[in-house]
């Protein structure tokens, strides 16, 4: 039986992930081609970058364009949160026919903030035979398919609590800038003002996700408050400590409100060391009515490697999924496919 044709383009933390995930824990699928923006990664073997005991496969090379030149089924695309930031790349596999999967929170639901955008991916997608979908651990499961499925138990529901705390130690020095992790108090607020300190990206996108699967339209948009931690002694991190001073995490919080009152309420704790800080690392949701739900991981999902699970799992739907964009409540929920790729399109 033939194989399905992967290509994965980003090769940090998470399309590393993606990449070993593929080698070594799937069957029925090729690894063909791999894209990097990293100098030191380009024209090595693939194998060689991910550490991983030699083999054929693929040399990383530099552009999506020579990983659809390798004709994959699909493009685990890991390069951005932004939609502008990966929009192009995302139009090329579009046109080209392949489809592909990509942590991108943005693309996650992109109605919202990019209505026109939204609509010229889905209309290269479904000309050129492409399924297009934005997933990952949060958003695509944590926030929104996880609780959304938690409400099928349910007899009604009059308002929905989620909390996600982690442990950020082992992130990159990129990782932690980008969040918000390692200013001081102005810079973080001249930060996050002017749109250079993101935080997490993606709680618009997962509470208009769950309320759609709920037939709950929302009063307006969601809102969101960005609080930092700031250390008073030194923060270790893998790269060196971050100083006393400066930012150790932060609390992220969105509001959806319905029907006049608060409907969802989802939060957010990054933190260098959030045991100390008086946060255990665990997931609770609390889903009231009725007959009220919660739900407690703990452990919390670890971000890098359920991220990449989430989008290797989605792998078989989005194939065999019509073409166009879609968003996680559109299609099966992920499961691991522990046998034949084939056999995973069949469930």
């Amino acid at each position: 039986m033939a194989h399905r044709r992967i290509a994965v383009c980003g090769l940090g933390t998470i399309g590393s992930q993606v990449a070993r995930l593929l080698i070594e824990h799937r069957r029925g699928v090729d690894l063909v081609a791999a894209a990097s923006k990293s100098e030191s990664q380009i024209e090595r073997p693939l194998h060689e970058v991910l550490g991983l005991d030699g083999g054929p496969g693929p040399v990383v090379t530099d552009s999506i364009g020579a990983l659809l030149a390798e004709h994959p089924d699909a493009v685990v695309l890991a390069t951005g949160s932004f939609l502008g930031e990966v929009l192009d790349d995302v139009l090329a596999c579009a046109g080209a026919g392949v489809s592909l999967v990509s942590p991108c929170e943005e693309l996650a639901f992109p109605y919202t903030r990019a209505p026109d955008l939204a609509a010229r991916i889905d209309a290269a997608a479904v000309e050129g035979g492409a399924t297009i979908l934005g997933t990952g651990v949060n958003p695509g499961f944590i926030f929104d398919t996880l609780v959304a499925t938690a409400t099928g138990a349910t007899w009604d529901v009059t308002a929905i609590r989620g909390r996600r705390v982690v442990d950020t130690v082992e992130f990159g020095e990129n990782i932690h800038l980008r969040l918000g992790i390692g200013y001081t108090a102005d810079e973080f607020r001249e930060g996050h003002d002017d749109g250079t300190i993101a935080g997490h990206v993606g709680f618009p996108e997962s509470i208009q996700i769950v309320c759609e699967r709920l037939g709950v339209p929302l009063d307006g948009p969601v809102d969101e408050t960005f609080e930092p931690f700031v250390a008073e002694t030194p923060a270790p991190t893998k790269y060196g400590a971050v100083e006393a001073g400066r930012t150790e995490g932060f609390v992220q919080r969105a509001v959806g409100m319905a029907g006049g009152r608060e409907f969802i309420r989802l939060e957010l704790v990054l933190h260098l060391r959030p045991r100390e800080a008086g946060y255990d690392p665990v997931d609770t949701f609390e889903i009231d009515g009725l007959h009220p739900v919660r739900l407690t991981l703990d452990p919390g999902m670890d971000a890098v490697l359920a991220t990449s699970a989430v989008l290797v799992n989605s792998l078989p739907g989005v194939i065999h999924a019509e073409p166009g964009l879609k968003t996680v409540k559109d299609l099966p929920a992920a499961t691991a496919w522990l046998g034949d790729f084939e056999d995973a399109l069949l469930r």
